[in-house]
């Protein structure tokens, strides 16, 4: 709606999990080299996990655009063993043409042909477990770390990164949490990555000239506590206000009302 009132290509600030919205900023970079490492060689399942709001599924994308594998990205890890079997046999599978088996051992078949057919030729699917704090079913765990145990040509012919909220942790069976190469939390921005944050994502939509200034933007970390989902929110919020308003820009007085409209739960800083 504001977009060509501010000069804008497209909407800056809206909820998306797209690669293209990512910023690399020095701490995701940094979580995602370090679980880079152990899922490109073969070390083992990695986790990443922090509150909800941070960016923890944009980030998982982004390292597996990084990683460049075939990609399975479950968001719903939450159902029944040979639904999830089967769920994920279809999704990794390359054939479309051959008579599906609906029985569990058709999946774990069909799994280990694909996963044994990609090692083969050099590549390790990623397989990405969102939400993986809502798995209440240990059986579930259980599925996943045993198809850590195709390993045609050595290593695992899966990669695992397991995403979530830090209950996670108290979680995950010992047998899954033992073969962690990596665990990486990422928490709230500093002010500094906030402020990157907000210009880089206004450069990407279009953004010639500053729409925040100082203050605006301290008023905007102070109302969001540095997560990038109410940021976003916020953001989005305050130039629609503004525009509203006919306003050039928007101030930190428009970002108190946004947060006053967001009636977010939380008190600011």
């Amino acid at each position: 709606m504001y977009e060509s009132y501010y000069g804008l290509r497209e909407c800056p600030f809206g909820e998306s999990i797209s690669t293209a919205e990512f910023v690399p900023l020095a701490g995701r970079s940094a979580a995602i080299r370090r679980l880079r490492y152990g899922l490109e060689h073969g070390r083992g399942p990695a986790l990443l996990f922090g509150p909800p709001g941070v960016g923890k599924t944009t980030t998982a994308a982004a390292l597996a655009r990084e990683i460049g594998a075939p990609t399975v990205h479950l968001s719903f890890p939450s159902m029944p063993s040979d639904e999830l079997l089967a769920f994920l046999a279809d999704e990794f599978s390359t054939t479309v043409d051959r008579p599906r088996d609906p029985r569990v051992v058709g999946s774990i078949r069909r799994l280990r042909t694909t996963l044994s057919a990609a090692a083969k030729r050099g590549v390790r699917p990623l397989l990405i477990v969102d939400e993986a704090h809502l798995i209440e079913n240990p059986e579930t765990f259980e599925i996943i770390r045993l198809l850590l145990n195709f390993a045609t040509l050595g290593p695992p012919d899966l990669s695992l990164l397991m995403v979530g909220c830090a209950e996670v942790l108290l979680k995950l069976p010992d047998g899954l949490a033992d073969r962690l190469a990596a665990r990486c939390p990422i928490g709230a921005l500093s002010f500094e990555e906030s402020n990157e944050y907000l210009l880089r994502r206004l450069k990407n939509a279009g953004a010639t000239e500053p729409l925040f200034d100082v203050e605006t933007l301290k008023a905007l970390y102070d109302a969001s506590e540095g997560l990038p989902r109410r940021l976003n929110r916020l953001a989005d919020l305050s130039l629609l206000i503004a525009y509203a308003e006919d306003a050039p820009r928007p101030t930190a007085a428009t970002v108190a009302i946004a947060y006053e409209e967001s009636a977010f739960d939380y008190a600011p800083v």
